[in-house]
């Protein structure tokens, strides 16, 4: 299975401000009225700093893209904000990008554009200086898959990330949606899956237990998707204050 690296130091800005992407498109302009693109789904591609993307935006317009190491498989960190849509443009001012292999949150805007069904690219910058690029498709193969329990119910074998470091993990997910697991370190954490009506990914909310947790009583809440083929599951999520999150990835038993 996929596996999380340590090996970035940075988030998705780490290289300098080389960029093939200028500017953003106009909307649609159909006689005055603008037709906002349609942003939900599942995106997969790649940023000019050799990283791959596996993106999910939901039924909000909240965007979780997770991202690899430069030249590297596997995942190193995810960011996550809310885009708003105007026609054919999207913008976010408060995207925070979780750099598990550097240990940090970055805070970061994004401007791009969206094409319904098929693309979405833009511009992720972090400071004036500090820029990346990230060019991503509508993955038809992903969205045809639709969120039941029934799909996603099993027990997992993997890894859990926070900014405080990464370790082995499982986690087991009832018929009904109830979440258990455990990390090496004894940290447990419940809570709860739930589909998300004619979509391919679930809402997922979970809360840690006490000592050894790090984020000890601590909810996060965020998105997950599950890929039959590979039997892998993709869970991220962030607490209230934005300061902290989780990153969990597991193969099927």
């Amino acid at each position: 299975g996929i596996s999380i690296l340590g090996l970035a130091r940075t988030g998705w800005g780490g290289g300098g401000s080389d960029s093939s992407y200028n500017g953003v498109e106009g909307g649609n302009n159909n006689g005055g009225s603008t037709v906002n693109a349609e942003a939900i789904g599942l995106y997969t591609g790649n940023t000019n700093q050799g990283q791959s993307v596996i993106g999910l935006v939901d039924k909000n317009n909240k965007f979780w893209f997770l991202y690899s190491p430069p030249y590297l498989n596997g995942v190193t960190g995810f960011i996550t904000g809310s885009l708003t849509v105007s026609g054919n443009t999207v913008k976010a001012t408060n995207g925070k990008d979780f750099n598990f292999g550097g240990s940090s949150v970055y805070s970061a805007t994004l401007n791009g554009t969206i094409d319904t069904k098929k693309s979405l690219k833009g511009i992720i910058e972090y400071t004036p200086s500090n820029k990346v690029s990230f060019d991503t498709v509508y993955d038809v193969t992903m969205n045809k898959a639709v969120a039941n329990l029934a799909t996603i119910a099993g027990t997992y074998n993997g890894e859990s990330a926070l900014l405080q470091g990464v370790e082995g993990a499982n986690l087991t997910i009832s018929n009904t949606g109830v979440v258990s697991g455990k990390g090496q370190s004894g940290c447990a954490f419940a809570g709860k899956v739930t589909t998300e009506n004619n979509a391919p990914y679930y809402n997922i909310n979970l809360v840690f237990g006490y000592s050894p947790c790090y984020m000890a009583g601590q909810e996060v809440k965020g998105v997950s998707y599950y890929d039959s083929a590979e039997k892998t599951l993709y869970a991220v999520a962030e607490n209230s204050s934005r300061q902290n999150a989780v990153l969990f990835l597991g193969s099927k038993l």
